[in-house]
C-alpha cells in the first residue's frame, strides 16, 4: 500500500463543490495547509462571534435588539433569539446547521 492509498478523505457531509475546491491544496506544501487551516480557523470563529452579537442576518420580525444563544443539539446548530415586546418576551428560533 503506498502513501496515496492512505490520504484522510473530506468529511462526506461537505457540499461536493467544497470538496472540489479542495483540490487546489493537494500539491501544497504542509506548512501552507496548515496556514490555511489556522486561517479557516480564525475565520470560522469571527463568523460564530458576529452571529452571537446579532451582526448576521437575523430572521424575520426579530429586531436588532434580541438576545441572541447559539445550541447543539444532535449535531445541529440553532439559534434561538429573544427579545421585549411591552410586557411580553417573544422569540424566534432557526436552524443553521
Amino acid at each position: 500500500m503506498n502513501d496515496e492509498d492512505e490520504r484522510p478523505l473530506p468529511p462526506a457531509d461537505l457540499d461536493p463543490e467544497v470538496v472540489e475546491s479542495l483540490a487546489v491544496f493537494e500539491d501544497e506544501a504542509p506548512a501552507t495547509m496548515r496556514a490555511v487551516a489556522a486561517y479557516l480557523e480564525e475565520r470560522a470563529e469571527w463568523e460564530e462571534s458576529r452571529s452571537a452579537d446579532g451582526s448576521e442576518e437575523t430572521p424575520a420580525g426579530v429586531p436588532e435588539r434580541a438576545t441572541v444563544s447559539v445550541t447543539e443539539i444532535g449535531g445541529t446548530e440553532y439559534r434561538y433569539y429573544q427579545w421585549r415586546e411591552d410586557d411580553e418576551i417573544k422569540s424566534a428560533t432557526r436552524k443553521v446547521s
